[in-house]
């Protein structure tokens, strides 16, 4: 594909709706803790996959997921929710995602199918403090919300938790890049 094809504002819009519907994703989290730590990360990994993949498969070299990585760690960085370690953490792990992507193939749907899977770990970096400074998690978590939800988070706090949670983005952003790619009907031969 020569670089006059390109749409880089489609791109743009769809690293700015994987901004908006992971964000979007993290409303689900005040249902409960569970729905926070463990189904937030997935629903914004099944949510993401479309509009990764339709950028995917129109950039074919290094770039989209770290594209998507600044877009969504940059507003969320001045919103205050996460701090600058975060920032880049997410940041690199766009850069990952585009490694693996670019080692595997960038014109292959194979090389889409392992990336996203990665990109889509960007979102529990948001929520890596649970891990690394529970105590400071479980007391704004009790201002916000209350007591016995910061209760709740503790439960999922643990290094089994963190596995949980890593394993299962992993399963769902795989499983969620393949059936957009089925649905969408991408990387086509015109793409090669």
């Amino acid at each position: 594909m020569n670089k006059s094809n390109i749409n880089y504002l489609g791109i743009i819009g769809c690293a700015i709706l994987y901004a908006v519907t992971s964000f979007a994703s993290a409303f689900i989290g005040f249902l409960s803790p569970w729905c926070w730590v463990v189904v937030f990360p997935v629903l914004a990994a099944i949510l993401g996959a479309p509009s990764y993949l339709w950028a995917a498969s129109r950039w074919q070299r290094f770039g989209v997921a770290t594209l998507f990585s600044v877009v969504f760690a940059v507003p969320l960085l001045f919103m205050g929710e996460i701090n600058i370690v975060q920032t880049a953490l997410m940041v690199v792990v766009g850069a990952v995602s585009d490694a693996v992507r670019q080692i595997i193939g960038n014109k292959q749907k194979r090389g889409a199918f392992f990336a996203y899977p990665i990109l889509s770990l960007g979102v529990v970096v948001w929520l890596m403090k649970l891990w690394t400074d529970s105590e400071w998690y479980y007391q704004g978590a009790a201002e916000e919300i209350g007591a016995d939800y910061a209760e709740g988070l503790k439960t999922l706090s643990s290094v089994w938790g963190l596995i949980l949670v890593v394993a299962l983005t992993l399963a769902v952003g795989f499983m969620a890049v393949r059936i957009a790619a089925a649905k969408m009907k991408l990387f086509s031969a015109r793409h090669h």
